[in-house]
């Protein structure tokens, strides 16, 4: 059962997509939410010292100190209308500092909330979302910054390629899944193929756990990048959340030749439960 969950507060925003989900998926599970809002200090380069007002820094601090105390009564305010038990942390660090902190602090929750990177409003998300999923240890739900719907589990699909990631994040969403009413286990394969022995394997584990699922599978040679069909038939189906792996291959590699991860952190329209 998901009983403690932990979620990153946005700043500088409206609406905290990450923070509304969090506290609604903890009210479904009955579960405790902490909520960690950071006061982002300035990080400037000792070259540059010099050239930087002392009044300039000085009210950049202040400034990013009236945004966490924000984010935090934002969090207060959507876990009270959620019923929910609640504990906000504090933090003051340089983004590096905080992301490997916050990194930490989810090793010890069941699971861990982040918003998705919003291309069109540069912040600390997209450093925050990696550093959770590549050092925690533990699975990170990533909610799109276009999300306006609560938690739901009528429909979830499982992106299967066999991997450590994957088998990862398949064990950490059971909690998730026992929740939800049709589960699909979605393969994206090299060729067209007799019976998907693969994904049937999958289908009889999860049938272990008294969950009935369903196998797709989607031949490479259709020409569809991994990503777009998974997002494609998520669409289809009409599914609430995505499980799978994040970072098969380095992140490094990722960054260079692009890959399945970062295509999905950047084009995400649901959900999408990670673990590395």
């Amino acid at each position: 059962m998901i009983r403690d969950i932990l979620v990153n507060l946005a700043q500088g925003v409206e609406t905290d997509r990450a923070c509304d989900f969090a506290a609604s998926l903890a009210s479904s599970f009955g579960a405790h939410i902490t909520g960690l809002s950071v006061a982002y200090e300035i990080d400037v380069p000792p070259f540059y010292m010099g050239a930087l007002p002392t009044d300039f820094i000085d009210a950049q601090v202040l400034e990013n100190q009236a945004a966490a105390e924000k984010a935090s009564a934002r969090f207060i305010a959507a876990a009270s209308a959620a019923g929910v038990a609640h504990e906000v942390r504090s933090l003051s660090a340089s983004l590096g500092v905080a992301a490997n902190s916050f990194a930490e602090m989810a090793r010890l929750f069941d699971l861990t909330v982040v918003a998705q990177p919003d291309p069109d409003r540069p912040g600390p998300e997209e450093v925050i979302a990696e550093t959770v999923l590549m050092e925690s240890g533990r699975a990170v739900l990533i909610v799109p910054y276009v999300q306006t719907k609560p938690f739901a589990a009528e429909r979830a699909v499982v992106a299967w390629d066999g991997s450590r990631s994957a088998a990862r994040a398949l064990a950490e969403a059971l909690p998730l899944l026992h929740r939800v009413k049709e589960v699909e286990i979605f393969r994206v394969v090299a060729h067209e193929e007799g019976e998907d022995t693969a994904g049937a394997e999958v289908a009889r584990h999860l049938a272990r756990h008294g969950l009935n699922a369903k196998v797709r599978k989607l031949p490479m040679s259709s020409g569809e990048p991994v990503a777009a069909a998974i997002l494609n038939e998520v669409s289809d189906q009409g599914a609430d959340f995505v499980v799978m792996g994040g970072y098969g291959h380095s992140r490094i590699r990722e960054l260079v030749l692009g890959g399945v991860t970062r295509e999905i952190l950047a084009t995400m329209t649901v959900p999408v439960l990670m673990a590395h």
